[in-house]
């Protein structure tokens, strides 16, 4: 096995497509590692959030590339959306773009669940969930959190949450607080 061991505090957007936007390890203030960083990692993602089965073929060099290159398209298009702007006309042809280059791989259940039948429509079946979002955004806005710039539902009362996750960067921003308060380093 390669790559990064995928664990729940991965998956905290609420929805599959902002997950895939946080395959690495920080998006601000300067982009962190790579968590896609090998096929095997990808193919481990997919299973860890059921978008593919258990017994899907293995996850080929090019699938990869094609959704590293689908997730950075993504950023612009919820960035924007996120700032209430429109998504940019280019940005959304090529959204549209990779959810034909394998639809025939893409499933949608009866309830709008989509998965991907082969690893090789991965990419694809990411690209129609994010339209499903980008067209559909939820009545809870679509946030980034203040420490690394994951995207999540901000499912909040209040609507104001601040983190990804109170457990990793919400502990670390109070940990911080409470230390300056201290005066500690």
């Amino acid at each position: 096995m390669t790559g990064t061991v995928w664990l729940d505090d991965h998956v905290v957007a609420g929805h599959v497509a902002l997950d895939f936007c946080n395959t690495v390890y920080r998006r601000t203030p300067e982009l962190g590692a790579e968590l896609l960083d090998s096929t095997d990692a990808f193919y481990r993602w997919l299973i860890h959030v059921d978008l593919v089965a258990p017994t899907a073929e293995p996850v080929k060099a090019a699938t990869l590339r094609a959704a590293v290159d689908l997730r950075s398209v993504l950023w612009k298009a919820f960035d924007a959306q996120r700032a209430g702007r429109g998504i940019d006309p280019a940005v959304l042809a090529r959204v549209l773009a990779q959810a034909r280059r394998g639809a025939e791989h893409v499933v949608v259940d009866p309830y709008g669940a989509i998965t991907a039948s082969a690893t090789a429509g991965a990419p694809a079946a990411l690209a129609v969930a994010s339209l499903q979002l980008l067209l559909h955004p939820p009545t809870p806005a679509i946030r980034a959190c203040d420490g690394c710039g994951w995207f999540f539902v901000d499912t909040s009362r209040s609507r104001r949450r601040r983190w990804c996750s109170m457990r990793t960067c919400g502990n670390e921003h109070k940990v911080a607080r409470y230390r300056a308060a201290r005066g500690e380093r």
